[in-house]
């Protein structure tokens, strides 16, 4: 796998007016930051800010992370890829997911079905044409019928899965340039990420020397001497996130969490949200988080390099947050203001902190 170096860190620019996105990915290319990405749910889109902030910066790849692959079609996203990278050559990165399926029933008004196979479908078919084929694929989900790009892209685009459990770990160890994962503990990345990626890389009869294994962990740098109770709500949040993915409850058992789990589980189905932040105590914080002050972020972020993860992606988050990941997600929870200052400092905090 491709080996850690000192600037394999990117960072999520979410929940943020394209100006400052601007500003901050200036500031990541300046400081010799890996990457930028560009989450899709309920803030920006995925691909616009690539666009963006493409021509301002100089060496920063711009990523994807991630788009679902029920929001657009497998045309519609190798399109905008060749586009993007027309204009902004060996610097683009899609990162495309299956999504929760909360998500793709409500909100794209699609039938959310055998995501296994819908991803490898779409991450097929997007390949081919940017690879520039003549591409005719029937399909169990996703089928495309006589297509070629006129201009496809001289060299090739990364293409990225969303990956947490199991068997999508296996997929794109089979068939992805690189995987992008979310909440995994240092002990999932070694007894579950990194064999299951192996497992599907051996089924394709390939190597994952230049396979980037990329992971997205809520981020709080602060020399806030609450930041890890600051930091509670996150654990809580993606622990009871069954419904967008049951591994997370996955990771969290694999760093030894599995009996504060249950009793997390418990309090939040009970809607005592009190009880429950509560019983999340600092080690899990900071085992299940990036967390604290600048040293205590840069051992963590160290502890994943060292079990293998290749691009650490800081995903800052507002001091004290916490927000459903979908409709009946953390029902009734009082909800804490979105604290755009503290997110703001903490968002800067990283970059100058990490800046080489």
């Amino acid at each position: 796998m491709a080996k850690s170096t000192s600037n394999n860190l990117g960072m999520f620019l979410n929940a943020l007016p394209l100006e400052l996105i601007r500003k901050f990915a200036l500031q990541m290319d300046e400081g010799g930051f890996h990457s930028a990405w560009f989450p899709e749910i309920t803030f920006n889109d995925g691909l616009t800010p690539i666009a963006f902030v493409g021509t301002d910066t100089k060496h920063l790849k711009l990523g994807s992370a991630v788009v679902g692959a029920w929001s657009r079609s497998p045309l519609t996203m190798a399109l905008t890829m060749a586009t993007l990278n027309s204009g902004l050559p060996g610097r683009v990165i899609l990162g495309v997911g299956s999504q929760a399926r909360p998500y793709v029933n409500n909100w794209h008004g699609r039938e959310y079905s055998k995501p296994l196979t819908a991803m490898r479908e779409y991450v097929e078919i997007v390949k081919k044409i940017l690879a520039g084929e003549t591409v005719t694929y029937a399909g169990e989900v996703f089928s495309i019928k006589q297509f070629a790009l006129t201009f496809p892209p001289q060299q090739p685009v990364p293409v990225y899965m969303a990956a947490v459990g199991p068997k999508m770990l296996e997929l794109a160890g089979e068939i992805a340039d690189g995987v992008i994962g979310a909440f995994w503990s240092v002990e999932y990345v070694k007894n579950v990420v990194l064999p299951r990626l192996e497992i599907g890389a051996k089924r394709a009869g390939r190597s994952l020397d230049n396979f980037e294994v990329s992971l997205g962990m809520p981020t709080l740098c602060t020399n806030d001497a609450e930041a890890f109770k600051l930091h509670r709500g996150q654990v809580m949040q993606y622990s009871t996130a069954t419904k967008s993915s049951p591994a997370y409850e996955l990771s969290v058992s694999a760093a030894g969490f599995a009996d504060e789990l249950e009793s997390l589980k418990a309090n939040v189905a009970n809607k005592d949200y009190g009880a429950a932040l509560d019983g999340i105590s600092d080690d899990m914080v900071d085992r299940l988080t990036i967390t604290g002050d600048v040293a205590n972020v840069k051992r963590r972020i160290a502890e994943y390099h060292a079990a293998g993860v290749t691009l650490l992606q800081a995903n800052t988050t507002p001091p004290g947050a916490y927000f459903p990941f979908y409709e009946g997600h953390l029902d009734g929870a009082p909800f804490p203001e979105f604290d755009f200052p503290g997110f703001l400092e903490a968002i800067e905090t990283f970059i100058t902190s990490m800046s080489s």
